[in-house]
């Protein structure tokens, strides 16, 4: 589950992505995703972080958070012409267009989630 730290549910179907391939799939092709789903990206180590939308059929928001699962920055990208570089990121997650108003998400905000052993 992914939650706001004051308990507010985010997303109740979660999608881990760790590795390189999968990182590089994303939600590509894909027709669409439930409104309770978030796809989050566990990187080894804080980096610079790329992320476009090709191949995308839907707009997406896009959270950044680092190592503190902290939100560092947030994008709104449309399918096709989305793009957003940002550093120092140890996690990232792409959810429905939307979310981000309607969960009341801002940077600085703590999220949580257990991405241990992943």
């Amino acid at each position: 589950m992914l939650l706001k730290d004051d308990g507010t549910c985010i997303a109740t179907r979660i999608e881990y992505v760790s590795g390189a391939v999968s990182k590089m799939r994303g939600l590509m092709f894909r027709r669409d995703i439930p409104d309770d789903y978030a796809m989050i990206f566990v990187f080894s180590k804080p980096g610079d972080v790329s992320v476009h939308t090709l191949f995308m059929r839907f707009p997406i928001d896009v959270i950044f958070l680092n190592k503190d699962k902290i939100i560092i920055d947030i994008a709104r990208l449309d399918p096709w012409t989305g793009y957003r570089h940002v550093r120092d990121v140890a996690y990232f997650i792409e959810m429905n267009a939307g979310t981000q108003e309607r969960c009341g998400l801002a940077c600085g905000s703590r999220l949580v989630f257990d991405a241990d052993g992943i």
